[in-house]
């Protein structure tokens, strides 16, 4: 992970468990941590909101409105926020379903992350495109929505094994 330690600078750390960074030297020792993500299934009626990403990780690939669990937050309000900041409109019902194991490669690094799934119902139907990470947003039936489209195979799998539990409205 490391070419030299970040603490002395000795050369080559080691790097054990696809976990931990660890300096034989000074004993500097870095936990390479999984990262946790949000993602939200919103419902308006019997139609989901469906984005097509605007960026790499899976440019022009399908996703679902969330992202990165920032310091301090909780995983509803970073739901909250994400759907904000992406769509520019608020949720209701926000309901907790289920976790699963992602990779996310960016920018040269693979970040190892805990996607958090949750499903919410859409209040205004009024979106404000975040146009660097959306390139659009779809309003789409469960019939109209395509699995091997999506950009990450947890989301892929979240919506395989759940979608009984997915209100049709």
């Amino acid at each position: 992970m490391f070419s030299y330690c970040p603490q002395c600078q000795s050369p080559h750390p080691e790097f054990t468990d696809n976990k931990r960074t660890h300096c034989l030297s000074c004993g500097f020792v870095l936990y390479h941590n999984t990262a946790a993500a949000v993602a939200v299934l919103v419902k308006s009626g019997n139609r989901s909101i469906i984005l097509r990403r605007g960026r790499e990780p899976g440019k022009g690939l399908l996703d679902l409105p969330g992202g990165f669990v920032d310091p301090g937050e909780s995983a509803e309000e970073c739901c909250r926020r994400e759907i904000w900041e992406e769509l520019g409109i608020s949720v209701t019902k926000l309901r907790y379903i289920s976790s699963g194991y992602n990779i996310y490669p960016y920018k040269g690094v693979t970040y190892n992350t805990c996607d958090l799934f949750f499903i919410a119902e859409c209040c205004d139907m009024n979106f404000v495109r975040q146009e660097d990470e959306v390139d659009e947003i779809l309003l789409l039936g469960k019939d109209e929505i395509q699995l091997g489209q999506f950009a990450f195979e947890s989301i892929t799998k979240f919506l395989k094994e759940h979608w009984m539990e997915i209100p049709e409205d």
